[in-house]
């Protein structure tokens, strides 16, 4: 199952750890309130998946290559081993953090345990962390980011956690423990000369920080290795067009051959030929490549292990708009009650991953899609209408308010996957509300989606 997190004001992130080769499947469907125009508006397939989905992974966990050099000597000073084991630590804290913010954020949790587990991961990590700090300049480099931003993240995730109204309701025992750990984390940042990365404003420190984050996780992200498909299919319908053209051509100047000279009517015949080939023949060439394509994967990634490129997995990738009707019978019937129109657009992607058993001998994978809803919110234009309201219910009519009503449009995610070694699928669902500036809410809605029996079912009646 994912985990869904808000990243910004306008991207979503799900994420969850994959710790078994094989093959995943990950059905994404993105129900719009757009019609059909949506496609040709303002927003096309390729433009929505490179800018509106990122999907990317990253190792969790030592290296096996790291964990038979641990107890060699001077092995803290082998590189790129110290970046992709320091690396992997972080992002392995920060999956369990994100984890643990999910749990706070549910509403019938109690705080208490995902904080005390906090703390201690967070208390945890800083003394693996700085046990030991490396020699060369490069690692220094990369210990201080690491340990700045490590600082910066855990203060920011407690002083989230003392924001929320249960903290009041915890033992003194542990808000203690709890400033305890973030004043020594504060004159940590003295001794070592931190503070400064901490000045300045708000949004310079945040983008600081990520800055840093992005730093710290380019060892241990797999490289994407991006081909498009149907290059090939689509100098073949090229090479078809241009064949039909000719051959008409051809045709006219051999049946002119019995006339004593070329009428005015065939050369204008010749140059209509031509004129209708420039104006139609790229959507010609594109409307039939797509049909010949229709099903097939748009790309192929590939994933390649950090500094040594070595392959670890392959992805195929889908990405299309379609209408209801044109979903698979499981997904129309659980979008939820979203639209009674048939010409709504859904945004359908799907990515089928195939991951090697050597990628997974001594790592667990962590899998990250991001939605970015950018591009979606700029398609709500601004509202000109406005409510009147008197300011008093007393006195109605004394004082007037004008209220701006801010335009929103909503959207349902539903996210259906496979796992290796399983026939049935699992699902879940969000509904997303977008205003102009961003995300106006998002929620998990519950989803009866068929069981393992019911699929097997359906199955055997379809065939």
């Amino acid at each position: 199952m994912y985990s869904l997190k808000r990243k910004n004001d306008h991207r979503l992130q799900l994420s969850r750890t994959l710790k078994r080769p094989g093959r995943y499947k990950v059905e994404l469907y993105l129900f719009t309130p757009h019609e059909t125009t949506f496609s040709s508006w303002r927003l096309s397939e390729s433009q929505f998946y490179f800018g509106s989905v990122i999907h990317r992974y990253g190792l969790l966990g030592q290296p096996s290559t790291d964990r038979v050099r641990k107890g060699v000597d001077g092995f803290s000073l082998l590189s790129p081993h110290y970046e992709i084991m320091y690396g992997s630590w972080l992002f392995q804290y920060k999956a369990s953090m994100d984890r643990l913010r999910q749990q706070l954020q549910a509403a019938d949790t109690a705080i208490a345990e995902p904080i005390v587990r906090a703390l201690r991961l967070s208390e945890t990590f800083a003394q693996r962390l700085r046990r030991s700090a490396p020699q060369q300049a490069g690692q220094q480099r990369y210990f201080r980011q690491m340990d700045i931003y490590f600082s910066w993240y855990a203060e920011q995730f407690l002083l989230e956690c003392m924001t929320l109204k249960e903290f009041d309701e915890l033992d003194t025992e542990r808000k203690e423990a709890i400033k305890a750990f973030l004043l020594k984390e504060y004159q940590l940042r003295k001794a070592r000369d931190y503070v400064a990365e901490f000045r300045g404003t708000p949004t310079r420190v945040w983008n600081r920080m990520s800055l840093y984050k992005r730093l710290l996780e380019y060892p241990v992200l797999l490289r994407l290795n991006i081909a498009e498909l149907g290059a090939g299919t689509r100098k073949l319908v090229k090479a078809a067009s241009t064949t039909v053209i000719m051959s008409l051509f051809t045709y006219l100047l051999f049946n002119a051959k019995g006339t004593s000279q070329l009428s005015l009517t065939l050369l204008l015949g010749i140059a209509l030929i031509y004129a209708i080939r420039d104006l139609l023949r790229d959507d010609m060439i594109s409307m039939m490549t797509r049909w010949l394509r229709k099903g097939k994967p748009r790309w192929r990634i590939r994933l390649l292990m950090p500094y040594t490129k070595k392959l670890l997995a392959q992805q195929l990738v889908w990405l299309s708009y379609r209408k209801l009707g044109e979903l698979p019978r499981d997904v129309a019937e659980h979008s939820g009650k979203w639209s009674i129109s048939e010409e709504r657009q859904v945004i359908c992607y799907k990515s089928l991953l195939t991951l090697d058993k050597a990628a997974l001998e001594q790592n667990e994978i962590q899998e990250l899609l991001s939605l970015d809803c950018e591009q979606l919110c700029e398609m709500i234009q601004a509202p000109r209408n406005r409510l009147f309201m008197a300011a008093d219910g007393q006195s109605p009519f004394v004082d007037i308010e004008a209220h701006d009503i801010e335009k929103q449009h909503d959207y349902n995610l539903l996210l259906v996957c496979t796992d290796p070694g399983q026939r049935h699928s699992t699902a879940q669902r969000w509904r997303i509300r977008l205003g102009a500036k961003g995300i106006v809410h998002c929620e998990s809605k519950k989803l009866a989606w068929p069981t393992q029996e019911e699929q097997e079912q359906g199955r055997n009646k379809g065939v």
